[in-house]
């Protein structure tokens, strides 16, 4: 029995590990013939921060985080990029692992494909890890793409 996968969730934190999870989400959503949802999360007190500056109402801090994801994400794939792959973006504002658990139930996602930062050790007990919450509760499975190891950081550790 073959699964039908129509939703994909892409966490991104514009960070270039993000870009790892926008090739396996693409691949995926060319294979299923998916749609792909692109969810940043925004803390609440940068929110605070961006929507204080004068002339920042509410609604250019969200047109310009979606206009941010969709670069990203081309940047990232450049002439991967199948163009019959539909993605769409969601601005969300609070905690990370809280928040992209909420967009997959708001969306009935079918498939989570987020990046780790590969964290172990103590860095991994002090700050914890959204992915392993997104994982832990999530509603739908959880696909994670791990970065290629970088030797400073697995050194300090």
């Amino acid at each position: 029995m073959s699964k039908k996968v129509d939703l994909i969730l892409v966490p991104t934190d514009f960070s270039s590990l993000s870009c790892g999870s926008f090739s396996w989400a693409t691949l995926l959503a060319e294979k299923f013939k998916a749609q792909i949802v692109m969810v940043h999360v925004i803390s609440e007190k940068d929110a605070a921060e961006l929507t204080a500056q004068p002339g920042n109402p509410w609604e250019s801090v969200l047109e310009y985080e979606d206009h941010a994801m969709i670069e990203s994400f081309r940047r990232c794939l450049q002439s991967e990029i199948d163009q019959t792959v539909e993605v769409l973006t969601l601005v969300k504002v609070g905690a990370a692992a809280e928040k992209i658990i909420e967009a997959a139930q708001e969306k009935a996602a079918d498939l989570i494909v987020m990046t780790t930062h590969g964290r172990t050790g103590l860095l991994h007990a002090l700050m914890g890890s959204v992915a392993e919450k997104v994982i832990r509760q999530a509603p739908c499975p959880v696909l994670t793409v791990r970065p290629k190891a970088d030797p400073v950081i697995e050194d300090l550790f």
